[in-house]
């Protein structure tokens, strides 16, 4: 058996009719009566009565009805899931980021654009430190990451392209000496606390900051280690320290902080979103095409 004869079935049933049955579908009367009959022996019992040019559902072919006209409905079902799975309408996301992406307008706006065009996708947000997120990729425990550069080595079965650029800004507390400067010098911090990312050597905002101090010769008095850029912004609103962020961090602002650019000293941190290159997932794809819309 199969999902045509239930659909010939149905048709027939409904119609209690061979010959207007056979019109709906576009078959020849003779063929139509043949794929009944087939279908009845197959089945070991008789559908339809058949007497003065009228026919009427037997008691199996009752029950038959029901249950083909649920087979036809799963069976739509199953095509129309399989359909939006390969257009990327549903499915299962996972993205993996660092906390500084969320200060990004470009990757805020492509999440919410995509929330909207794929209702049905359901995106998980994994956050975690830089330092663990490409390996989240190549262990495929995450679909993409949004990380800041430079990155670790990737494998060929990975590609990256930069989403957002942004100067590096020290953050100071409004009692800072210099909260009411709109741009000052390195210099100027030399008496703070620099509170500094958690990444390891050579990698991710970290990387960058320490190079452009090892560029500018510029030792803090002290370093305190924090692994989230919103807690950092946290930390100079207590007075704890001073921080050197992306511009993006603007958009953390709270009470008791002041940003201010800077003047002598030129560095820019990379949002970077990495993923697979040969990507089989339909909706990873849609979102990663929005992300690049963007960038």
């Amino acid at each position: 058996m199969n999902l045509r004869q239930f659909r010939y079935f149905v048709t027939v049933a409904e119609e209690l009719h061979v010959g207007r049955a056979a019109e709906l579908l576009g078959l020849a009367q003779p063929a139509l009566s043949q794929h009944i009959r087939a279908l009845e022996e197959r089945l070991g019992a008789k559908l339809f009565l058949r007497a003065h040019r009228r026919i009427t559902l037997t008691d199996a072919g009752e029950a038959f009805l029901h249950e083909a006209r649920l087979a036809l409905h799963h069976a739509d079902q199953a095509r129309s899931a399989a359909q939006r799975a390969a257009r990327g309408d549903t499915g299962n996301i996972t993205i993996g980021y660092v906390s500084s992406a969320l200060a990004e307008l470009p990757f805020v706006q492509a999440l919410s654009a995509f929330r909207a065009s794929h209702p049905d996708v359901v995106v998980e947000m994994s956050l975690r430190l830089a330092s663990v997120l490409v390996d989240a990729l190549h262990n495929q425990t995450v679909d993409l990451v949004a990380t800041r550069g430079p990155l670790p080595a990737l494998t060929d079965a990975c590609a990256s392209f930069v989403l957002a650029r942004q100067p590096l800004i020290a953050v100071v507390p409004q009692s800072h000496r210099c909260s009411a400067m709109p741009r000052i010098r390195l210099s100027d911090l030399a008496q703070d606390t620099l509170l500094r990312p958690e990444d390891p050597p050579g990698l991710s905002l970290g990387h960058t900051l320490g190079q452009m101090l090892a560029d500018a010769r510029f030792n803090p008095r002290r370093s305190m280690v924090v692994n989230e850029m919103s807690s950092t912004v946290g930390l100079v609103a207590a007075g704890l320290g001073v921080a050197l962020l992306p511009a993006s961090a603007r958009v953390l602002a709270l009470p008791g902080v002041a940003f201010c650019e800077l003047q002598d000293v030129k560095a820019v941190s990379e949002l970077v979103v990495v993923h697979r290159r040969h990507e089989r997932s339909a909706a990873v794809r849609a979102l990663l095409a929005g992300l690049r819309s963007m960038a």
